[in-house]
């Protein structure tokens, strides 16, 4: 077989801003190497698939991808690298014993693998390692927004989860790298900083150290640039709330949580083995809108969970009401091979579908009502991305989505007019001012 001088790579992300991290990796890798990177399949000697397993759909349509491609039309059928969690997890299945794998911890191998795999070999790299991560080269996919990894793996035991299959315990990177990182990342243009990991709120706790101190380091960082913190759970959250609380009140981060409650049954929640109650995440909301009312908590809300009653679901509806959350992560529930939930008899599917489309529509009509709002003002805006030609995302300090009409590229500051609210987002049009 012969390869190409300087082989193409193309690269597609499934999964969290995590594995966005990790393509980044490894773009930055290939073409430290001698590779080029291709925006699309067609014509591109090697595609990574950066796979994800957290959720049934998300895996389903990693395997639709990957056959998709092994069937490509012949003339064109470019060398194909599984990467990311599904290698790990999954690394003894025949289903994907033809492509070459790199696993979540490999990365530093891939240009060895898709040189080999352009030769017709096929290399399995999935072995759990601690090695740099930090200093690993990387291309931002967006010029304006630097992803960091604070730390790796959990330290808790799901009944539902497979991120330690995926990715292990947890391992936190060096405080020092990581403000290294964001310092560089401001210096050469990063206007938003996205702080990522299968858990932030363990960062820390296998150093002596914790997350509100990380945080208090990155806030004295000189620059023009704001901080969005990534999940953090609650039963680690309430170890340090109050730091955390004064740490996010610093004018570097967004007025932004993101608090995974799950469920508002405490029964649902022992079953799950999540490590708090629902009374614990009102305490976590309370605290943080006491410090900061502006505040946008997200949340994520797992329906049809072997266990759950009616009774929890609306336990579930309830909490989420009352707290009246803007942002609910949805999803249904989905067994996953080695997980212990996988082993409980599941819900009818009637029923789990049905719970799921209550949900949605209660959520959808709740966070409508927040967002109206905040229409009819004006608001400092950072646009983050154009989804569309002509179209801009933009976020405001509480990193609502703001949506733009005109030629705005990632980075820019904005004073923008609230006109109003469409789904999950604002509609803003600029008053012609940059935002201080």
């Amino acid at each position: 077989m012969t390869v190409p001088t300087r082989p193409r790579v193309h690269i597609e992300t499934f999964g969290c801003t995590f594995n966005q991290s990790d393509s980044e990796v490894l773009a930055g890798l290939l073409v430290r190497a001698g590779f080029e990177l291709a925006d699309s399949p067609a014509g591109a000697d090697a595609v990574i698939v950066n796979s994800c397993t957290v959720k049934s759909r998300t895996y389903h349509d990693v395997r639709k991808r990957l056959a998709d491609l092994s069937g490509s039309e012949e003339g064109h059928r470019p060398a194909v690298i599984l990467a990311g969690c599904v290698p790990r997890v999954y690394q003894h299945s025949r289903e994907f014993a033809n492509f070459a794998q790199l696993g979540p911890d490999n990365l530093a191998d891939a240009p060895e693998v898709v040189a080999r795999a352009l030769r017709g070999e096929r290399i399995v790299r999935v072995a759990r390692t601690e090695a740099p991560r930090l200093a690993l080269p990387h291309i931002r996919r967006n010029p304006a927004v630097e992803i960091i990894p604070i730390n790796k793996g959990c330290l808790g035991s799901c009944t539902f989860c497979q991120t330690v299959i995926a990715r292990g315990r947890l391992f936190s990177f060096p405080d020092d790298e990581i403000v290294e990182r964001a310092a560089r990342a401001a210096s050469t243009g990063a206007q938003i900083i996205c702080l990522t990991s299968q858990d932030c709120g363990a960062y820390g706790l296998d150093r002596g150290t914790n997350l509100p101190r990380l945080l208090r380091r990155i806030a004295e960082i000189p620059g023009d640039f704001r901080v969005r913190l990534g999940m953090a759970n609650p039963d680690l959250i309430k170890l340090y709330l109050d730091d955390l609380v004064e740490a996010l009140a610093h004018p570097r981060f967004f007025r932004f949580a993101h608090v995974p409650v799950q469920s508002g049954s405490d029964a649902v929640l022992r079953a799950m083995n999540r490590l708090y109650t629902a009374d614990d995440f009102r305490r976590i909301v309370a605290a943080l809108r006491r410090r900061l009312p502006d505040i946008t908590i997200a949340t994520d809300i797992i329906t049809g969970f072997p266990t759950e009653t009616e009774a929890d679901f609306e336990a579930s509806l309830a909490l989420v009401g009352e707290l009246r959350l803007p942002v609910v992560n949805r999803s249904r529930f989905s067994p996953r091979p080695g997980t212990r939930a996988a082993r409980l008899a599941p819900l009818p599917a009637v029923v789990s579908r049905e719970r799921s489309r209550r949900m949605a529509a209660f959520h959808r009509r709740l966070a409508g009502e927040l967002l109206r709002a905040h229409t009819n003002r004006t608001a400092g805006v950072i646009v983050e991305s154009n989804p569309r030609p002509g179209v801009a995302l933009a976020r405001d300090d509480a990193y609502r989505p703001v949506i733009l009409r005109g030629p705005f590229q990632p980075g820019e500051s904005l004073e923008v007019q609230i006109l109003g609210a469409e789904d999950f987002h604002l509609l803003g049009r600029p008053t012609g001012r940059s935002a201080q």
